[in-house]
């Protein structure tokens, strides 16, 4: 993490991202590092390697991953941070322009490297903790009320 700039505005902060920097191993260690136990992040840039993965939710209730080595716009970067076992968990999607200006997106996994990423990272009160749901097969956010 040691390439990332940030700014505090308000509760939450907008970070820089830089080359080589791998998107969900940075937002970890700065949510680690801030003590951010509950927060939404979007963001925008570039990535010249790209993990995503798409979970079948239908047969195996596991991930297909695939690696794009290749400049890819970042069109949307959406997701959480949550605490499980003690620790961040960044959960991230994605939607990433080609150079052909084809579409490819999903859930984005580490070892998803920048060109240049910012990102902002809004704050909310309290904690969301994740567990592990063994019917779905994924970790979940554990929430307390229906309605």
């Amino acid at each position: 993490m040691r390439n990332t700039l940030y700014k505090k505005l308000g509760s939450g902060f907008v970070l820089r991202l830089e080359q080589g920097d791998d998107i969900l191993k940075t937002l970890r260690e700065f949510a680690n590092a801030q003590r951010l136990h509950a927060s939404f992040f979007e963001g925008i840039g570039s990535l010249y390697k790209a993990v995503l993965g798409h979970y079948d939710f239908k047969d195996t209730k596991t991930y297909k991953y695939e690696t794009f080595d290749e400049d890819l716009e970042i069109l949307t970067l959406s997701g959480n941070v949550s605490t499980m076992n003690r620790q961040a968990l960044p959960h991230a999607h994605v939607t990433l322009g080609r150079r052909d200006f084809s579409v490819i997106g999903g859930h984005l996994e580490e070892d998803s490297l920048a060109n240049m990423v910012e990102v902002n990272v809004t704050r909310l009160p309290g904690r969301l903790l994740k567990d592990r749901d063994k019917n779905v097969g994924l970790n979940l956010l554990q929430l307390p009320r229906k309605f």
